[in-house]
Formats: C-alpha cells, structure tokens, sequence
C-alpha cells in the first residue's frame, strides 16, 4: 500500500505542468537564499561583536526589575580581552523583609571565559565568582562552572547586556588612560617614609 501511495506521488510531480515546476524550483532557491543570508547575518555580527567587545567598559546603568528604583545607585567595571571576562558591580538596593524594607549593596565580582555564539548571544563560564546576593546579605564564594547568557547589543561605543530576566546593564567603553599622578606622589611618599600630606604640606604656597 505504501509502495502505490508513494508511486502515486512520484507521477503526480512528474506530471506537474513545467510553468508549476519552474515556480517550485524558484520558491527552493529564494528559501536557500534566505537561509544563507541569515546564516551569512549571524556569522558576520558574531564576528563584529567578538571584536568590538574587546576592552574596556564603565557601566552607566542598571535596571533590574526585582529591585526598586535604584537611581544612581549602581557602578560596575567590566574588561573583555582574549576570551576573560572580569566584571565588577555593586548595586544600592532594597531586601525586602517581613515587615520592612532594608537597603542594602550588592556586590558581585567575578573573572569569567566567555564566548558570542553562533546566535550572537554572550555566553559566560565563571572561574572566580563572589556574591552577597543572598538573604543575609553575607559575601559568598561561588563554585567555578556557573553559566549565564545575555542578549547582546553593541553600537557607538555602547555595550549592552540583557538577560531572559529583564536585567538590563549599559556599559559605555573606556579609552585607555596613563597612571594618575596623584597615585605616583603617594606611593612616593610611601617610599620615603613621609605622609603624603607632610609633604603637601612642605610645599611653597
């Protein structure tokens, strides 16, 4: 039974008018074409993004929508280079509690291999992870092997991450920069012995 209705299948698509087969064929090349071009789209924007993303970064906001209005409450320093990751945050926020609210900051700082894959996506691997994000608001040390994923997103000079959360945060890249002289005078003094402000203050005025 299967060999006839298989037979029947064949001579009705060898039958088909040549017009009808020439637009089958057609519909195959433009489904081709646009797979190839979507395919070309993610590879060539996984490229750029794993490029680009290389530095420095200095984060200008923060959005999670499990905390409160936060403001400007949020700082974060994040540094992509050769496939590590080092990300620095620390977030004024609010813990809720039975009968009150209590604020507190949250600190994370971690060292992670990451990667943009083949959908554009970061994905993260922690080799060094610390955390205070807990009910007692105690640092803790996370075991190596934790992954998380962001939406990615990168355009003049602005790098941004989103996680299926709704966790949004903005980095806007930084240039390098030379060592502050401020540091230099006080490790200086360090050297010599002498408080940093003795000799601000043995300046002439």
């Amino acid at each position: 039974m299967k060999a006839i209705a298989w037979t029947l299948v064949f001579l009705s698509s060898a039958f088909l008018p040549p017009a009808r087969q020439g637009e089958q064929e057609k519909e195959g090349q433009e489904k081709k074409k646009s797979a190839s071009a979507i395919t070309r789209f993610f590879q060539d924007e996984t490229e750029r993004l794993s490029k680009e993303i290389d530095g420095s970064w200095m984060l200008v906001e923060y959005t999670d929508p499990e905390q409160m209005d936060i403001g400007d409450g949020a700082s974060g320093f994040a540094t992509f280079h050769d496939g590590y990751l080092t990300l620095l945050t620390s977030v004024d926020g609010v813990s809720r509690r039975l009968f009150r609210y209590r604020q507190q900051v949250y600190l994370q700082a971690g060292a992670y291999r990451y990667r943009i894959d083949e959908q554009t996506n970061l994905q993260l691997s922690s080799v060094l992870l610390f955390s205070n994000d807990n009910e007692d608001g105690d640092l803790e040390h996370h075991p190596a092997g934790e992954v998380f994923e962001f939406f990615v997103k990168l355009e003049d000079g602005v790098l941004e991450l989103r996680d299926t959360t709704g966790l949004l945060m903005s980095f806007r890249r930084v240039t390098s920069g030379e060592f502050p002289e401020a540091a230099i005078r006080k490790l200086d003094s360090h050297r010599s012995g002498t408080s940093f402000w003795e000799k601000q203050d043995e300046q002439p005025r």
